[in-house]
């Protein structure tokens, strides 16, 4: 049969299940997807999220924004964005893992995505979730899709996950950016495990370190997810305030290996612990560098030697020298 004429017929297909799709989820109750969107004073970063939402190629989706105490014109700006699916939702400035239990507790989806209010998906960042989920009867299954990182006209493209390559998803997890922003995770996962709220840093990792645990992860091949750079991002502030945002980056780190080691540590390789240590401070070492506190800078280069040395962070220790000579 003609290619051409194949090739419709599997496009018209694809449009009945879909329609059918829809059908039946209206006569059932709620979205197959829930997007979390938390905000704050980010209103002209925010209207790029929210559009890249309005147009997914999938459409049964809800958008919960939840504005973490803006004071600018996000709520503004959300009102003129007249879309039914789109719940505005207010709370007290109360940082972003609150803003995301709240909201869990909002959403009606059988899968929940997360966005984050400086980022954006592709047209078929929901599409390609949903075509796994429908081929498969609807499992109870994380899905991830990789990202990748826009700097300018810089692309720079995420490792995914690969079973062949690596050791399992929670050991992945911990020595790559997974990111909560990358996965469609089953909201019954979510009703048991949440961010913790004390945690303004490292927070998405501590709770998938936890899914990953419990559930595992399955990797889809494609990089729909645009996590963009730019000079407002909360890591360009890191070398601000750095003795307080290092205890930020690291106590997270503490209590998930003292509360859960039980549940992780048989996925992790033993110095796990030591070289997530390690690496924030190496981090916030190049970060204080950068804001010209060289004192401070050499304190925290001898605070990660003290977990060790490791070829993991060959990069790292390698542009913290390049720096120093550049700077200084």
């Amino acid at each position: 049969m003609n290619t051409c004429i194949m090739s419709g017929f599997r496009k018209i297909s694809h449009e009945l299940c879909l329609i059918f799709y829809l059908w039946v989820m209206n006569v059932s109750s709620g979205p197959l997807f829930s997007i979390i969107l938390p905000t704050y004073n980010r209103e002209v970063l925010l209207h790029k999220a929210v559009q890249s939402v309005l147009n997914q190629e999938f459409p049964d989706w809800q958008l919960i924004i939840v504005d973490d105490g803006s004071t600018d014109n996000t709520a503004k700006l959300v009102s003129e964005m007249a879309d039914s699916r789109i719940k505005y939702v207010f709370q007290p400035h109360s940082e972003r893992s609150t803003a995301r239990n709240t909201g869990i507790l909002h959403a009606d989806g059988k899968y929940l995505c997360f966005l984050d209010d400086d980022d954006y998906y592709q047209p078929d960042f929901l599409q390609n979730f949903y075509t796994y989920y429908r081929s498969n009867q609807f499992p109870d299954q994380i899905l991830r899709q990789g990202f990748y990182r826009k700097n300018d006209d810089k692309n720079k493209f995420s490792t995914n996950y690969d079973i062949g390559k690596h050791k399992n998803p929670v050991n992945f997890a911990a020595y790559h950016m997974c990111g909560v922003w990358s996965l469609s995770i089953p909201k019954k996962y979510l009703d048991d495990e949440k961010f913790h709220p004390d945690f303004p840093h490292w927070q998405d990792t501590h709770l998938i370190l936890r899914l990953f645990a419990r559930h595992g992860m399955t990797q889809l091949p494609f990089y729909t997810y645009v996590y963009v750079i730019h000079e407002g991002m909360g890591s360009k502030m890191m070398g601000k305030d750095p003795e307080n945002k290092i205890i930020q980056n690291t106590i997270p780190v503490e209590h998930l290996f003292s509360e859960y080691g039980h549940l992780i540590n048989t996925f992790l390789n033993p110095n796990t612990k030591n070289f997530l240590l390690a690496k924030k401070y190496i981090e916030f070492a190049h970060y204080c560098l950068l804001e010209m506190n060289k004192e401070k800078s050499v304190l925290f280069i001898k605070k990660s030697l003290s977990y060790g040395i490791f070829f993991r962070l060959w990069r790292y220790y390698l542009v913290l020298l390049r720096d120093y000579f550049v700077i200084h």
